[in-house]
């Protein structure tokens, strides 16, 4: 593909996302709309001379969390600003106590307009958010730009390489510095990018692995038999509910938290549950259950880690579907083994590891995946001593794998301070 034709293509595009930046601004907090954000308009409060951090959801932020700290502690005087491409990532950012706006589509009079505004001194993009009109306009404006726990599954290594052409090349070309979560991604990175540039790409680690244990208020259901399956998707809810009805009937008093990755999905995963004639509670009506809720329903954000702390027999989605999968370290800091299903691309290296350690328990029955997600959940409450004990070694791998975010900011330094010298 040529850069011509991806203008062409965003062209085309324009009605539809002119229509998408609408509806973002209605679901938008009224006190954090701004029309036209994704067009380059950004708030006026915005520092300048910042670091401009773009994590593009919520998944993203919260991996970006002990990045952002180490930033602000490496360099104190220098403002830092975090954009955001979904609502649950902007609210995740706010709550991280910094300063926040809606990043633009990948139109090169937007980027130049947010460029020309901010006039940052870096651009750090988490993961694998490849823009070339982005990419371009920071060259053309001297802003060094950096990639860090940048991966590559093994599909979008294989649509890249198959779609990307001299476009992808160039793109990679014009990006300072790339810092890959394992040494797959960096060779699949150097694969792509041009030779000249294989020296810029480097393996640090994921830095998810040295996301901190949050303090959270305590939650409980009791003596119950509980279970939680966590960012689910469209798909998967389904499995989930067919499944705990086939465990009510062994655990009479079992109790489902089903949290779904999208919250404004919740009505949706509602008339599931209703339609299996469970009875369901939502989060927002309150945490506390009585004995006769079957299903509590999470529709709210923020509150994942709370039951990571409290429920030990944790299914996590994205995993039953080809999304790729979540992030398991989350709950292996608290030192929670978990079920998943085998579609788990986006974390390959770090199911890699918790499967070296026996520390994660895999459901691969396509012939009837809901009996084989209710037996996972029977085996490990079979042997809950042994279901402990992956948990202690799922948090043994979290702590063999930390400090790749004080590797990934030292490169970065390395970029910053040869823009201090120009």
């Amino acid at each position: 593909m040529s850069l011509w034709v991806y203008r062409l293509a965003l062209g085309l595009a324009l009605p539809w996302l002119l229509v998408d930046a609408l509806r973002r601004y209605f679901r938008a907090p009224q006190t954090h709309r701004l029309l036209w954000a994704q067009f380059g308009r950004i708030p006026d409060n915005l520092p300048t001379g910042s670091v401009w951090l773009h994590a593009v959801s919520l998944g993203e932020v919260r991996a970006a969390a002990p990045l952002i700290r180490a930033l602000q502690s490496r360099w104190p005087s220098v403002p830092l600003v975090v954009s955001t491409m979904t609502e649950t990532g902007a609210q995740a950012a706010r709550e991280l106590g910094v300063r926040h706006f809606y990043a633009p589509f990948d139109y090169a009079f937007a980027q130049r307009a947010v460029i020309r505004r901010l006039r940052p001194k870096l651009i750090v993009v988490m993961e694998t958010e490849l823009w070339p009109n982005w990419a371009q306009v920071a060259e053309a404006h001297g802003v060094p730009m950096a990639v860090v726990n940048a991966r590559l599954s093994d599909r979008s290594f294989r649509r890249y390489r198959r779609w990307g052409g001299a476009l992808l090349k160039q793109t990679l070309n014009r990006i300072g510095l790339i810092c890959t979560q394992s040494q797959d991604d960096q060779v699949r990175f150097r694969a792509l990018a041009p030779a000249a540039m294989h020296e810029r790409i480097i393996d640090c680690g994921n830095i998810k692995f040295d996301v901190a244990q949050p303090e959270v208020n305590l939650w409980s259901a009791g003596a119950r038999t509980v279970w939680l399956a966590a960012s689910t998707h469209d798909g998967e809810e389904s499995v989930v509910l067919d499944a705990h009805q086939q465990i009510l009937e062994q655990h009479p008093d079992a109790l489902l938290v089903l949290a779904p990755r999208h919250p404004e999905r919740a009505q949706t995963v509602q008339s599931l549950i209703s339609s299996r004639g469970l009875v369901m509670q939502r989060s927002s009506m309150g945490l506390t259950v009585d004995t006769k809720t079957q299903v509590l329903l999470v529709d709210q954000t923020g509150l994942l880690m709370q039951f990571f702390a409290a429920i030990e027999v944790i299914f996590m989605g994205g995993s039953l579907v080809m999304t790729g999968g979540h992030n398991p370290i989350e709950p292996a800091v608290f030192g929670r083994a978990v079920l998943s299903g085998p579609n788990v691309h986006n974390f390959r290296a770090v199911y890699r590891l918790l499967r070296e350690r026996d520390a994660v328990r895999m459901v691969k029955d396509e012939a009837d995946v809901v009996a084989a997600l209710e037996a996972a959940l029977e085996a490990v409450w079979a042997q809950p001593e042994a279901w402990r004990q992956a948990g202690v070694r799922a948090h043994a791998v979290v702590q063999a794998n930390r400090g790749s975010t004080a590797r990934v900011v030292d490169a970065l330094d390395r970029i910053y301070r040869g823009v201090e010298r120009v």
